[in-house]
């Protein structure tokens, strides 16, 4: 009867990842069965508006007025002049074919440089508590922990392996190791929400923009609403945080309380971590930068300003843990907004077709970006291979087997009555 409980649970989970991965395969075939993957053009007749399309090859750019196209069983190309009767649809891999060297090197500069900001950040919240952590080490942790997260496949996230190393190099100091790495990744969202909603305020007189700003406004409302009940003793025992955290689902509390916990964790910091929530801009603006910079490299056609009020909504998004990596809710949103925010830039055409077309580039850049960071990630491979003392997966095994048992002892600690007797402070226990 003792074992009821577990074995339930863990059948729960199993149906709770196969859920996930039916959902991110439904998402996948859906992007991709409806983006073109070979070059064609559609011919349409004036009069009864029947549509013939050919499959083919475009010979050189392909973003030109006028295009050669070798139509499947053809011995010579003909050019072709997009009109009211002709449209010309570009596959994915001629995209990738065209692709500009120049601007892609910069982008894949600019992240690098992005990894650089935010592994200084993260050394930050570790020299706090006084964790010796050199900055090279933060940075090298950093890039293995890309590593694992973007080419290691399984469920060992590169969050964890980087609070690991960390603990191995700090004698066991595991909470504020786990806390340093929960408490970055929030700080990363919140700078990108910021960013975000003060590139939007520009666009409110564009068609849709509007919607988004209100969506990215009240992220960034919730973000400092939670904030101020995190480090405010007061609000936290005049709304009785840890009552409504008991009310909600039993995922959904373990993972708030968490997070309450990490943030809690740094309240004796609160200058600090103001001071690099909006330096954290300047990490994003770096990141979007290679974004655009890939974006310009395949001619997605969108205004590099543009990119940083959707850039950040899609990111934000994928960061919800639905997908491995984000895959499949990143093109998924990548077709969407690019195709509805980037088809104004395509004049002349239809609608439906403008649409049909960005959300494409918006797909192809999403793909050929996944594979930038996983050509890039190979940096954090080669310092974990050839680090001395390196993460093993029996280090991974303990530490998930900790988490498990952190949840359940976190949950049943938070929950206690006992604290609310006592009227004491229930977070009280947490070091500042």
């Amino acid at each position: 009867m003792t074992d009821a409980g577990p074995k339930k649970s863990g059948m729960s989970k199993h149906l709770i990842n196969a859920l996930k991965l039916l959902f991110v395969a439904g998402l996948l075939y859906w992007v991709f069965t409806n983006v073109p993957w070979q070059d064609s053009y559609v011919t349409t007749d004036p009069t009864t508006k029947a549509e013939t399309v050919t499959f083919g090859e475009i010979q050189g750019p392909w973003d030109q007025p006028v295009v050669k196209f070798l139509a499947e069983g053809k011995s010579e190309p003909v050019s072709l002049t997009t009109g009211s009767n002709l449209s010309v649809y570009t596959g994915i891999p001629t995209y990738w074919k065209n692709l500009h060297v120049g601007w892609f090197v910069l982008g894949a500069l600019c992240y690098i440089l992005s990894v650089m900001f935010a592994s200084t950040r993260w050394w930050w919240l570790l020299s706090v508590n006084k964790l010796p952590v050199t900055w090279w080490a933060a940075l090298k942790f950093s890039w293995i922990g890309i590593f694992f997260n973007n080419v290691v496949p399984g469920q060992t996230g590169g969050d964890l392996v980087k609070a690991i190393y960390v603990m191995k190099r700090s004698h066991g100091a595991r909470v504020p190791a786990m806390m340093s790495v929960v408490v970055d990744r929030i700080m990363g969202l919140a700078s990108l929400a910021l960013l975000a909603a003060i590139a939007v305020l520009f666009y409110l007189d564009r068609p849709g923009f509007t919607q988004l700003a209100a969506v990215l406004w009240a992220i960034l409302g919730a973000v400092v609403l939670l904030g101020v009940i995190a480090f405010s003793r007061r609000i936290r025992s005049f709304i009785r945080l840890t009552a409504i955290l008991e009310m909600l689902p039993e995922k959904i509390s373990i993972l708030l309380k968490r997070i309450d916990h990490a943030v809690f964790f740094y309240r004796s910091h609160k200058l600090g971590m103001a001071v690099w929530l909006f330096a954290g801009i300047f990490n994003h603006i770096s990141s979007v930068c290679s974004y655009a910079l890939v974006g310009k490299a395949l001619g997605v056609g969108i205004p590099f300003v543009d990119y940083f009020v959707l850039i950040p909504i899609i990111v934000i998004v994928s960061a919800i843990p639905i997908a491995p990596n984000g895959w499949g809710v990143g093109e998924f949103m990548f077709k969407k907004l690019f195709g509805e925010f980037g088809a104004a830039y395509l004049v002349g055409i239809p609608q439906a077709e403008a649409v049909a077309k960005m959300g494409a580039r918006g797909v192809t850049l999403s793909l050929v970006y996944r594979l930038t960071l996983t050509a890039l990630s190979m940096i954090g491979g080669l310092l974990f291979f050839f680090d001395k003392d390196k993460v093993t997966r029996e280090d991974m095994a303990r530490e998930v087997a900790e988490e498990e048992k952190e949840e359940a002892a976190l949950d049943d600690e938070m929950g206690a009555a006992s604290d609310e007797k006592r009227g004491e402070d229930p977070d009280s226990h947490v070091a500042e």
